[in-house]
């Protein structure tokens, strides 16, 4: 009787759990941002934020897809924001082909337009130029 218990006592953990995810790694993530420089965290919060608002109520399927995608991203920005990450001095990784492939049309303008944002001088890239 008390292996029932549990067990009945870890599906109710795991189900908790599994509930709770997608804001548990929401808030990893923006604890992730901390280390990024001020500017890139700025654009990283931002966009974690709105991402996470759009995908709400997607279907469970969708959710998956959205929660792994956001999963490898914790991990990639852990390992180079760790100790060894750092020395490298390397932020972001490639987008893979296949992947940018099978992108939508409004998913190519969202990544484009946080290109274009990622790469708009920051203020004090502006007030360097002023000062020569």
């Amino acid at each position: 009787m008390s292996k029932l218990k549990d067990a009945a006592l870890k599906t109710t953990k795991v189900l908790a759990n599994v509930e709770r995810f997608p804001l548990i790694l929401y808030k990893r993530i923006l604890r992730l941002h901390y280390g990024l420089p001020k500017e890139m965290r700025t654009i990283g919060d931002q966009y974690i934020k709105s991402e996470f608002r759009k995908h709400k109520n997607v279907s469970p399927e969708q959710a998956v897809i959205f929660l792994k995608e956001w999963k490898e991203y914790s991990t990639v920005l852990s390992k180079q924001l760790s100790s060894r990450g750092i020395v490298k001095g390397i932020l972001g990784v490639n987008l893979n082909p296949t992947l940018l492939d099978s992108l939508q049309e409004d998913q190519l303008w969202q990544l484009y337009n946080l290109k274009l944002e990622a790469e708009k001088p920051t203020q004090n890239d502006k007030s360097n130029k002023s000062d020569h």
